[in-house]
């Protein structure tokens, strides 16, 4: 199980146990294990999530509109992939549902 503390996610079980995996700031999720260190692996920007390094740029691998989790390029556009609720990750409940998504993407296991 994943967690979440000051903008890190690490491995363990408890909030700030474990080996870090990667961080997110400002909307763009890094490989290194402090906050905004790292090569960059996606981003977040309205919705969208991107495989680029810097916000907005890159290919739209998914999306997040409502409680809605899908594949296309522009809000509520793809194949419904689940919910929010699938994708979380403990500590991260007050992040926005497309970082959250994003981050467990990038750094836990590929939904798509």
């Amino acid at each position: 199980m994943a967690n979440f503390k000051d903008g890190v996610i690490r491995d363990g079980n408890s909030l700030g146990a474990g080996q870090a995996l990667g961080n997110i700031k400002d909307g763009i999720i890094r490989n290194g294990s402090s906050k905004g260190a790292g090569s960059a692996l996606g981003n977040v920007k309205d919705g969208i999530i991107r495989d680029g390094s810097s916000k907005g740029a890159g290919k739209a691998i998914l999306n997040v509109k409502g409680d809605t989790v899908r594949d296309g390029s522009s809000l509520g556009a793809g194949k419904t992939i689940g919910k929010i609720s699938d994708f979380t990750i403990k500590g991260m409940e007050r992040e926005l549902d497309a970082e959250i998504v994003a981050t467990y993407h990038f750094l836990i296991k590929k939904i798509v």
